[in-house]
């Protein structure tokens, strides 16, 4: 799909943004597989999850309970099987499309690798307590696998794949700003544009350039104010305590 249809739509809308340079195709295909990154993290996880929700409807959770495991312990061995798996599988396609960019663009940089991959581990933390945390709540397989359908939709847009995120209006971009996974692409994308948007702005007043940078979701702008890298950071580290607390107390009252 991106090579389809959107790759050549997000070019074209840079340069309708006036902004024009060789470095144009490198900055969307970028943009892009930031928000990639993100979305492989995040549906990844659906899988451990569907396990989850299977063992719970079967009775599974249960027979586990005949052993000396907390329901605590249970329930963070599938959240932690579903960080290890999604960011394996995440980090993989990461050095595929690395050495993509290396061979194609002759693009290297190992601080911003170490980078990226920090904040990817993040995201899948991130992803893997949120799912879980909904499907505490799921009874049974046929809801689970509605919520996955849609979840696996509307992630492309809240991450800016399909979309840039400054095409939203105002209200749908206060929504997206909220969710952690939209703060954890814009973080993604920082790191890797980093080196990139420099080229594109040189000849451009500094005046504009929050318009590259907000449209296409590499910064994210809450009622005028941008939130920056440290903050964005510090915020999605207070997401995961957050799920964290709420996690262990939902474990503690809902019935298996």
């Amino acid at each position: 799909m991106y090579f389809l249809f959107i790759r050549d739509f997000t070019i074209k809308a840079v340069a309708d943004y006036g902004f024009v340079s060789d470095f144009n195709s490198f900055f969307v295909d970028r943009l892009m597989v930031s928000g990639l990154f993100i979305v492989i993290g995040a549906t990844s996880t659906l899988s451990i999850v569907a396990i989850f929700i299977h063992d719970k409807c079967f009775g599974i959770l249960r027979d586990f309970c005949v052993t000396t495991l907390s329901k605590v312990n249970i329930i963070y061995s599938y959240i932690i099987a579903a960080i290890i798996i999604s960011t394996f599988l995440t980090l993989l396609i990461y050095f595929g499309v690395e050495i993509f960019f290396n061979i194609y663009y002759d693009s290297f940089s190992i601080k911003g690798i170490i980078s990226a991959c920090f904040l990817i581990v993040v995201s899948n933390i991130v992803s893997s307590h949120l799912i879980f945390l909904i499907a505490l709540f799921l009874p049974n397989i046929t809801s689970f696998s509605t919520f996955e359908t849609l979840y696996g939709v509307v992630i492309g847009f809240f991450t800016g794949v399909y979309i840039p995120i400054g095409y939203y209006p105002n209200l749908i971009r206060n929504v997206f700003f909220f969710f952690p996974l939209t703060q954890t692409t814009s973080m993604l994308r920082q790191v890797n544009t980093n080196g990139i948007t420099p080229q594109i702005l040189v000849n451009y007043p500094k005046e504009i350039h929050s318009i590259l940078y907000e449209t296409f979701g590499i910064h994210l702008n809450f009622e005028g104010h941008v939130m920056l890298f440290h903050q964005q950071l510090l915020g999605i580290f207070f997401m995961i305590l957050l799920m964290q607390i709420l996690t262990y107390f939902l474990i503690q009252y809902i019935e298996w």
